[in-house]
């Protein structure tokens, strides 16, 4: 049944990337390279939908067995797009293909899932599970998946956790610039003259007589202006962005 499933899966997916136009509606666990078992399926799922509820930003989970032809960069973006994932105007959502034929993995992020998921963070998932996706504990890194994009989604929205190791830099930062405003006051202080410009005041009268005087040129001030660069690129934000990353496993 499930073979059955995929095949017509498959022909779906030929007519929709033909006719662009066509959107058909896709679940958030499809599992077409038949890597997870059935209960595997179901708690995945589960997680899938929970997260979606949320957050309100679709997360997704594909396998494929090939790209039909398709560069994975490009097949990951039509399949987003032509089965109509996301949500709200902005079609938040974040989608993880897995095609077998290549061992490749692409991690798709869209409008605000692209603000709280970006390049570096999907650098990062990618890390973490690529590892289990080599080993093929493929619920393992699904489920791991769910998790840090999690992490992320609910970062943007409600603010990271407390870190100890960046809170404890910035107190030793605090703290140095405190000692050095306090010890510069005190060295103030400590000034008992006042600064003279000549040296007249330090020499007797009639004891020092000058029989040559020259000017000598010891140092100059250039003054230069930043010429600003041209940006050789960018990328739209604030809700309607897109970041596409991955590799192979």
């Amino acid at each position: 049944m499930k073979k059955v499933c995929s095949i017509l899966f498959a022909l779906i997916l030929c007519l929709v990337m033909a006719v662009p136009a066509f959107a058909a509606e896709a679940p958030l666990l499809y599992d077409g390279a038949d890597l997870l078992s059935y209960g595997e399926e179901q708690e995945i799922l589960r997680s899938l939908e929970d997260f979606t509820e949320k957050y309100q930003v679709e997360i997704a989970i594909a396998t494929v067995n090939s790209t039909e032809g398709y560069v994975v960069d490009r097949f990951v973006e039509l399949y987003y797009d032509e089965y109509g994932f996301g949500i709200g105007p902005n079609r938040d959502g974040v989608l993880l293909l897995i095609s077998m034929e290549e061992r490749d993995y692409r991690i798709l992020s869209n409008g605000f899932a692209a603000d709280a998921i970006t390049m570096d963070d999907i650098d990062r998932i990618s890390a973490k599970i690529v590892e289990e996706l080599s080993d093929g504990n493929y619920a393992d890194a699904f489920e791991e998946f769910i998790e840090l994009c999690e992490y992320e989604v609910n970062g943007e929205i409600n603010g990271f956790p407390f870190d100890a190791g960046t809170s404890l830099l910035v107190s030793v930062i605090i703290g140095l610039a405190a000692a050095l405003i306090v010890t510069g006051i005190m060295a103030a202080q400590l000034r008992s003259v006042k600064r003279r410009t000549e040296a007249g005041e330090y020499t007797a009268p009639g004891s020092m007589n000058v029989t040559h005087s020259s000017d000598l040129f010891l140092y100059r001030t250039v003054s230069r202006r930043h010429r600003p660069q041209q940006s050789s690129g960018s990328r739209s934000g604030g809700g309607g962005g897109r970041n596409v990353g991955g590799g192979k496993f």
